[in-house]
């Protein structure tokens, strides 16, 4: 019964991490250059994409437990 509540709660806070890194990048924007913006935005996706392909993970591993059980 926990595992499901704590699975429920993973897509808020994966949200709100992104919420905060693009909180985060935009207070950065208004003080670097062009080429360092750029730089930061192409860490922040691979950061996302990274937290996605782990969170699809987590779905599929959930799944396959269930399935199982």
């Amino acid at each position: 019964m926990k595992n499901e509540h704590a699975s429920s709660t993973a897509p808020l806070l994966l949200g709100m991490a992104a919420g905060a890194a693009l909180g985060a990048a935009g207070v950065m924007a208004t003080n670097t250059s062009q080429r360092q913006m750029r730089r930061t935005a192409r860490k922040l996706a691979k950061g996302a994409e990274h937290a996605v392909s782990q969170l699809d993970k987590m779905v599929d591993d959930f799944v396959e437990r269930r399935m199982d059980g």
